[in-house]
C-alpha cells in the first residue's frame, strides 16, 4: 500500500509532502505493531507464569485441580503452578469445621418449646399454637408412637477432598460464579453438599428413633443423642463420602406444645422422688455406718471383758494355787488365817463395830466401839474415855 501511495505522489505536484506523510505513518505503523506484539509477549508471559499459580492456605482450605474437567491433583500447601484455563481448573474445598442445623422436627413456632410452654414476653400459647399440623409441623414419631420435637446441630470437617468433592459437590458450583478469579480457583460452593447431608441427618434420625420409646428420647437424652450419633457415623463411613464427623449435638428435646404442663409435672414429681430416695440412701448410709461402728464397739467391749475375765479367773487360780499350798503344809494356820480374811471384808462395810466381852456369873457386860471416827478438832474438856469408845455395864 506504501508503495501504491509512494507511485500516485510521484506523479502530481506536492511530491515531498506527500512522501514524507506516509514515511511518518508507516512509522508510527510499524511502532504500534511493536507496542502491540510486546504487549501481547508481555501479556503471554505473564498468563504462562502467573496465570496458573497459586498458594494454598493449610489451615481453611484443599485445592483440587482439574485438567480439561477430570481430576488430575489435590494440593494441600504451599505454592503451585497448572498452566490456566481452560486446560486446567482449580477448586478450592473448604476443610474447616461446617455446621449444619436440622429444624425439621420442629414447629413452626418453635419459642414456646425453647421456653417451656412460653414465648421469651411471658405469652402464654393460643389454641391455634397448640394444634400440630401436619405437613407444616415437624415432629419425629418414635417407636411407642409418640411424638417428640428436636433440633439437631452437625459439625463435620472435609477429611479427603476428591471424595467429597466427585460425590457431593456440582461440578460447575462456585460460591460467586461472576467474581470469582478462575487464575486464583473457584471456591466450592457447599449448598448442595449442605442439602445432602441435611438429608442424610434427617433420615438417619427417623430410622434411629422409630426404635426408641419417650423414656429414652426426653428423659435420658445423653442416650438419645449417643444412639443417634453413632448411626449417623456408621452411615457416613458406609457411603465413603469425604468427610468426618466431628460432632453432633441434641440442642432440645421436647413433647407437644399442648403437653408441656403435664410433663413440667411430671419431671417435678420426679424431682421430688430422686430427693426422697436420695435422703433414704444417706440415711441408709449412715445407719449403716452407725451399725458398724456400734458393732466394733460391742466387739472391743467383749475382747476387752474376755481378757479381763481370763486374767481374773488366772489371778483367782494362782491364788487358789497358792493357798492350797499353804494349807497343804499347815491346815489350821491357813483356815484361821482366811477366816480372819473372810471376817474383815464381811464387817467391813458396816458403820458401828464393837467388842463384847462376855463374863458369866452375874458380872458385868464390856462394849467397846472400835470404829474409827472422822478426825476433828476436840474440846478440852471432853470427858471421853482415853480409848475413844464408850463403856456400858449391867448388872
Amino acid at each position: 500500500m506504501a508503495e501504491e501511495l509512494k507511485q500516485t505522489a510521484s506523479g502530481g505536484p506536492g511530491e515531498g509532502q506527500l512522501k514524507t506523510g506516509v514515511d511518518f505513518l508507516s512509522r508510527a505503523l510499524k511502532m504500534f505493531f511493536g507496542i502491540l506484539a510486546a504487549f501481547i509477549i508481555v501479556s503471554l508471559g505473564w498468563f504462562l507464569i502467573f496465570g496458573g499459580s497459586f498458594i494454598v492456605d493449610t489451615t481453611t482450605e484443599s485445592v483440587i485441580v482439574l485438567q480439561f474437567g477430570k481430576f488430575k491433583q489435590e494440593c494441600k500447601e504451599g505454592w503451585h503452578w497448572f498452566l490456566p484455563s481452560p486446560v486446567n481448573r482449580i477448586v478450592r474445598i473448604p476443610i474447616n469445621k461446617q455446621e449444619i442445623t436440622s429444624l425439621a422436627f420442629m414447629p413452626m413456632d418453635a419459642e414456646f418449646l425453647y421456653y417451656q410452654g412460653v414465648k421469651a414476653d411471658g405469652s402464654e400459647p393460643s389454641e391455634v399454637n397448640e394444634k400440630l399440623v401436619p405437613g407444616v409441623d415437624g415432629y419425629v414419631l418414635l417407636g411407642n408412637n409418640s411424638i417428640l420435637h428436636c433440633e439437631w446441630v452437625m459439625t463435620y470437617r472435609v477429611t479427603d477432598p476428591q471424595k467429597f468433592y466427585l460425590t457431593c459437590l456440582s461440578t460447575d458450583a462456585t460460591e460467586n460464579p461472576a467474581a470469582s478469579d478462575t487464575s486464583k480457583g473457584q471456591t466450592a460452593s457447599l449448598g448442595t453438599a449442605r442439602v445432602m447431608l441435611k438429608n442424610l441427618l434427617d433420615d438417619v434420625v427417623i430410622s434411629a428413633s422409630a426404635v426408641q420409646n419417650l423414656e429414652t428420647t426426653y428423659y435420658d437424652r445423653a442416650k438419645y443423642e449417643h444412639t443417634v450419633k453413632q448411626a449417623l457415623v456408621d452411615r457416613i463411613a458406609a457411603m465413603d463420602i469425604g468427610i468426618t464427623l466431628e460432632n453432633l449435638t441434641l440442642k432440645i428435646a421436647a413433647p407437644p406444645i399442648v403437653t408441656i404442663p403435664s410433663f413440667q409435672e411430671l419431671l417435678l414429681s420426679e424431682t421430688d422422688a430422686e430427693r426422697v430416695v436420695e435422703e433414704a440412701r444417706t440415711y441408709s448410709v449412715e445407719q449403716e455406718n452407725l451399725a458398724k461402728s456400734e458393732s466394733a464397739k460391742i466387739l472391743a467391749d467383749a475382747g476387752a471383758y474376755k481378757l479381763r475375765v481370763v486374767k481374773e479367773v488366772a489371778a483367782d487360780a494362782s491364788y487358789f494355787d497358792e493357798i492350797y499350798a499353804q494349807y497343804s503344809k499347815n491346815k489350821k494356820a491357813t483356815l484361821v488365817s482366811l477366816f480372819s480374811d473372810t471376817l474383815a471384808e464381811a464387817i467391813a462395810p458396816v458403820q458401828d463395830k464393837f467388842i463384847v466381852d462376855v463374863k458369866g456369873g452375874g458380872q458385868s457386860v464390856l462394849w467397846l466401839k472400835v470404829n474409827q471416827e472422822p478426825l476433828q478438832q476436840r474440846a478440852p474438856s471432853s470427858t471421853t474415855g482415853a480409848s475413844g469408845g464408850s463403856v456400858k455395864e449391867d448388872k
